[in-house]
């Protein structure tokens, strides 16, 4: 039986909503990996290793431009999220995606 894509949801933020979703995600949900990308074509570290980069520490760096994107992926009112942000001339844009696991972490 084929799944139902899951719901997807995107955004510009601002520095200062940037500052807003980065304090959220602390304070709110369990961060399970920040994957940064150092450019359009291909991560600092591949999805699934280990990646510890403080959330701080990442907004700025996205800030400044100097790194194309960040994926930070968190646990929240029983779900995995997923907040793609990227850098684009509008602001930093932000793809979210609900995913929800079963105990084995395969997609539902």
């Amino acid at each position: 039986m084929d799944q139902p894509l899951p719901d997807l949801q995107q955004s510009v933020l601002d520095p200062e909503a940037l500052t807003q979703l980065i304090t959220d995600i602390q304070t709110l949900t369990e961060v399970v990996e920040v994957i940064p990308k150092g450019s359009p074509a291909g991560y600092v570290a591949e999805p699934g290793a280990p990646v510890a980069m403080d959330l701080e520490l990442a907004r700025d760096l996205l800030l400044a431009g100097e790194l194309h994107g960040l994926q930070i992926r968190y646990q929240h009112d029983g779900a995995q999220w997923w907040d793609t942000l990227l850098q684009s001339p509008q602001g930093i844009k932000i793809v979210r995606i609900r995913h929800e696991f079963d105990h084995d972490n395969s997609p539902i």
